[in-house]
């Protein structure tokens, strides 16, 4: 199935007006998704520093 221009570009045009955490909600929405209390909190930084390898 060819892919028109329009549906190529219509990601990047919302790439361009929405954020990345704008987008996250908008998909939570779209799909009936609620975050609890604990998923909403960043995780500390040592978390990352041991995915990174630097912990």
């Amino acid at each position: 199935m060819p892919v028109t221009v329009e549906e190529e570009e219509a990601p990047k045009r919302r790439r361009d007006r929405e954020t990345p955490l704008e987008t996250a909600a908008r998909l939570r929405a779209e799909f009936g998704i609620e975050l609890s209390k604990q998923a909403q909190a960043p995780l500390p930084r040592q978390v990352y520093d041991e995915l990174s390898g630097e912990g």
